[in-house]
Protein backbone atom coordinates (compact mmCIF):
# COMPACT_ATOMS: atom_id res chain seq x y z
CA UNK A 1 0.00 0.00 0.00
CA UNK A 2 2.75 2.32 0.87
CA UNK A 3 4.50 1.76 -2.57
CA UNK A 4 1.09 2.15 -4.42
CA UNK A 5 0.60 5.70 -2.37
CA UNK A 6 4.18 7.11 -3.32
CA UNK A 7 4.12 5.92 -7.23
CA UNK A 8 0.74 7.92 -7.05
CA UNK A 9 2.02 10.95 -5.04
CA UNK A 10 4.68 10.99 -7.14
CA UNK A 11 2.67 11.09 -10.62
CA UNK A 12 0.19 13.86 -8.86
CA UNK A 13 3.72 15.91 -7.86
CA UNK A 14 4.98 15.53 -11.41
CA UNK A 15 1.80 17.66 -13.02
CA UNK A 16 1.25 21.71 -11.92
CA UNK A 17 -2.64 22.36 -10.92
CA UNK A 18 -1.93 25.88 -12.19
CA UNK A 19 -1.35 24.03 -15.63
CA UNK A 20 -4.17 25.54 -17.31
CA UNK A 21 -3.78 23.21 -20.79
CA UNK A 22 -6.68 21.29 -21.18
CA UNK A 23 -7.15 17.88 -19.61
CA UNK A 24 -6.42 15.41 -21.89
CA UNK A 25 -9.33 12.76 -22.92
CA UNK A 26 -9.73 10.16 -20.32
CA UNK A 27 -12.34 7.63 -19.43
CA UNK A 28 -12.76 9.05 -16.17
CA UNK A 29 -15.96 11.54 -16.22
CA UNK A 30 -15.69 15.05 -15.07
CA UNK A 31 -18.07 16.34 -12.32
CA UNK A 32 -18.68 19.94 -12.37
CA UNK A 33 -19.39 21.89 -9.37
CA UNK A 34 -23.41 22.02 -9.72
CA UNK A 35 -23.25 18.47 -9.98
CA UNK A 36 -20.98 18.00 -6.96
CA UNK A 37 -23.08 20.52 -4.56
CA UNK A 38 -25.97 18.54 -5.83
CA UNK A 39 -24.40 15.28 -4.61
CA UNK A 40 -23.91 16.86 -1.71
CA UNK A 41 -27.00 17.93 -1.03
CA UNK A 42 -28.46 14.47 -1.80
CA UNK A 43 -27.21 12.84 1.01
CA UNK A 44 -25.46 9.72 -0.89
CA UNK A 45 -22.61 8.47 0.25
CA UNK A 46 -19.32 9.24 -1.85
CA UNK A 47 -15.84 10.07 -1.15
CA UNK A 48 -14.49 14.17 -1.70
CA UNK A 49 -10.55 13.74 -1.79
CA UNK A 50 -8.09 16.58 -2.23
CA UNK A 51 -4.84 15.51 -4.34
CA UNK A 52 -3.18 19.53 -3.48
CA UNK A 53 -0.64 20.06 -0.99
CA UNK A 54 -1.70 20.80 2.82
CA UNK A 55 -0.26 24.61 2.28
CA UNK A 56 -2.93 25.06 -0.38
CA UNK A 57 -5.69 23.04 1.95
CA UNK A 58 -4.75 25.65 4.79
CA UNK A 59 -5.62 28.25 2.42
CA UNK A 60 -8.78 27.11 0.72
CA UNK A 61 -10.94 23.78 0.83
CA UNK A 62 -14.14 22.10 0.39
CA UNK A 63 -15.81 21.42 3.39
CA UNK A 64 -16.32 17.45 3.75
CA UNK A 65 -12.84 17.30 1.63
CA UNK A 66 -10.26 14.50 2.38
CA UNK A 67 -6.91 14.85 1.81
CA UNK A 68 -5.36 11.94 -0.11
CA UNK A 69 -2.22 10.90 1.81
CA UNK A 70 -1.64 7.58 3.49
CA UNK A 71 -4.79 7.45 5.53
CA UNK A 72 -6.84 8.29 2.86
CA UNK A 73 -5.31 5.69 0.40
CA UNK A 74 -5.55 3.37 3.07
CA UNK A 75 -9.17 4.16 3.45
CA UNK A 76 -9.27 3.80 -0.17
CA UNK A 77 -8.18 -0.19 -0.23
CA UNK A 78 -10.98 -0.81 1.50
CA UNK A 79 -13.74 0.54 -0.36
CA UNK A 80 -16.04 -1.44 -2.91
CA UNK A 81 -14.81 -1.12 -5.99
CA UNK A 82 -18.31 0.69 -6.47
CA UNK A 83 -17.85 3.58 -3.71
CA UNK A 84 -18.27 7.05 -5.29
CA UNK A 85 -15.22 9.24 -5.49
CA UNK A 86 -14.67 12.77 -6.33
CA UNK A 87 -10.88 13.76 -6.90
CA UNK A 88 -10.10 17.72 -7.07
CA UNK A 89 -6.89 19.50 -6.75
CA UNK A 90 -7.32 23.91 -7.87
CA UNK A 91 -8.10 23.24 -11.42
CA UNK A 92 -8.68 20.05 -12.25
CA UNK A 93 -5.06 18.60 -14.05
CA UNK A 94 -4.00 16.49 -10.49
CA UNK A 95 -6.97 15.20 -9.85
CA UNK A 96 -7.33 14.06 -12.88
CA UNK A 97 -3.87 12.12 -13.01
CA UNK A 98 -5.44 10.50 -9.63
CA UNK A 99 -8.67 9.68 -11.00
CA UNK A 100 -7.30 8.03 -13.49
CA UNK A 101 -4.88 6.01 -11.48
CA UNK A 102 -8.11 4.53 -9.31
CA UNK A 103 -10.19 3.78 -12.26
CA UNK A 104 -7.07 1.42 -13.19
CA UNK A 105 -7.06 -0.12 -9.90
CA UNK A 106 -10.40 -1.21 -10.86
CA UNK A 107 -12.49 1.39 -9.06
CA UNK A 108 -15.45 1.93 -11.04
CA UNK A 109 -17.40 5.56 -9.95
CA UNK A 110 -14.65 7.80 -10.31
CA UNK A 111 -14.75 11.30 -11.05
CA UNK A 112 -12.42 14.22 -11.63
CA UNK A 113 -13.67 17.88 -10.30
CA UNK A 114 -14.10 20.07 -13.50
CA UNK A 115 -12.29 23.18 -12.51
CA UNK A 116 -11.54 22.08 -8.69
CA UNK A 117 -11.54 24.20 -5.70
CA UNK A 118 -11.10 27.99 -8.45
CA UNK A 119 -14.48 26.82 -10.09
CA UNK A 120 -15.72 25.80 -6.50
CA UNK A 121 -15.06 29.28 -5.43
CA UNK A 122 -16.07 31.33 -8.62
CA UNK A 123 -19.11 29.21 -9.45
CA UNK A 124 -20.49 27.44 -6.13
CA UNK A 125 -19.16 29.73 -2.94
CA UNK A 126 -17.25 32.81 -3.14
CA UNK A 127 -16.22 32.79 0.49
CA UNK A 128 -13.66 29.80 -0.57
CA UNK A 129 -10.39 32.30 -1.43
CA UNK A 130 -8.95 31.57 -4.67
CA UNK A 131 -4.53 31.74 -5.01
CA UNK A 132 -2.52 31.61 -7.73
CA UNK A 133 0.44 28.16 -7.68
CA UNK A 134 3.71 28.60 -5.52
CA UNK A 135 5.28 27.69 -8.97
Amino acid sequence: MKTIFLSLMLLVSLFSCSNEREIRSSAVPQMSVQELRSLRDSGEIFFLFDVREEWEREIARIEGSKILDQKAAKLISTLSPESLMVFQCRTGRRSQLAAEYFQTQGFTRVFNLKGGIDAWSTEIDPTVPRYKSKK
